[in-house]
């Protein structure tokens, strides 16, 4: 676990001890429409990914998994997030999610990835990026006192970056092969749309459930995409300012980005997916 991850996983345990039970008040307090809520995360994410980037000339790289390079396809990490109601029916939320992982092995098989091949036996380091930003419009259809049913609109862009280095020494599997070192990186930024539906539920005095589930196909110019988002928490308010949530996210997307003709930018194919099960802290001035 990082040291983020640790930080944010500790606050959520301290808030959870020491905040009091009762509001200022001394009764309950919705919080369906509370015009801020903020959220810090502690957050454990699952990567289950294929990656293939193309040479500059359109010829097809291999496919790969990062456990196939040695990045772990689990971590602990951060989550940032705001929302913002804007009326009884709008509302905007703000995020950012971390997903990093790094390893090293020996290769099984010869990838080529971009304009270089790692060869059969050779041991690299691996680091791979895969962080989302995103942005979700819901509009509450129905927006009752205790429930809201509605429409949600995502929004967001997937930062991915890869870099394979050939560590000083290794070897492809002959007895005097030392290899010099050398490496490869590649990285793009894409869009993430997404269309679909939510509802929240006040299920206590103190207890909320809400869920989202999202999708969308698109083909534009040279790319092509298919994207699902799917999302569940429970919220728990211990006082009228601070709660925690226990919340799980699903992110599913396959895109293809065809060769440019003069053979810059990112060109290959990506499928990929991240499940996160995260322990909160809420704050709402």
């Amino acid at each position: 676990m990082n040291v983020g991850a640790k930080l944010c996983v500790a606050s959520c345990l301290v808030v959870a001890v020491q905040l009091p039970a009762q509001t200022p008040g001394g009764g309950p307090t919705s919080h369906l429409y509370d015009r801020y809520q903020f959220t810090v995360s502690g957050t454990r994410v699952w990567l289950g990914s294929t990656v293939r980037v193309d040479r500059s000339d359109g010829t097809p790289g291999t496919e790969f998994t990062p456990e196939d390079v040695g990045a772990s396809n689990g971590s602990w990490e951060p989550r940032l997030a705001v929302r913002w109601r804007a009326g009884r029916r709008h509302e905007l939320e703000l995020g950012y999610l971390f997903a990093r992982s790094s390893g090293s092995r020996a290769l099984a098989d010869t990838i080529r990835f971009n304009d270089t091949s790692f060869a059969k036996g050779l041991r690299v380091n691996s680091a791979l990026k895969s962080d989302q930003l995103f942005l979700t419009y819901r509009y509450a259809v129905h927006a009752a006192e205790r429930n809201q049913l509605g429409l949600a609109v995502g929004l967001g862009a997937l930062l991915v970056n890869l870099d394979l280095d050939a560590i000083a020494g290794a070897t492809t599997g002959g007895p005097d092969t030392a290899i010099v070192p050398f490496s490869a990186a590649r990285g793009t930024t894409g869009p993430i749309g997404s269309l679909g539906v939510f509802g929240r539920w006040e299920v206590g005095e103190r207890w909320y459930f809400e869920s989202d589930a999202r999708g969308l196909y698109v083909k534009l110019d040279r790319k092509a995409a298919t994207v699902y988002e799917a999302g569940a928490a429970v919220r728990y308010f211990m006082s009228r300012h601070a709660g925690v949530e226990l919340g799980y996210g699903l992110t599913w997307i396959k895109a293809t980005l065809d060769h440019r003709p003069n053979g810059k930018g990112f060109a290959g194919r990506l499928k990929y997916s991240l499940q996160n099960a995260r322990l909160a802290v809420v704050v709402t001035p």
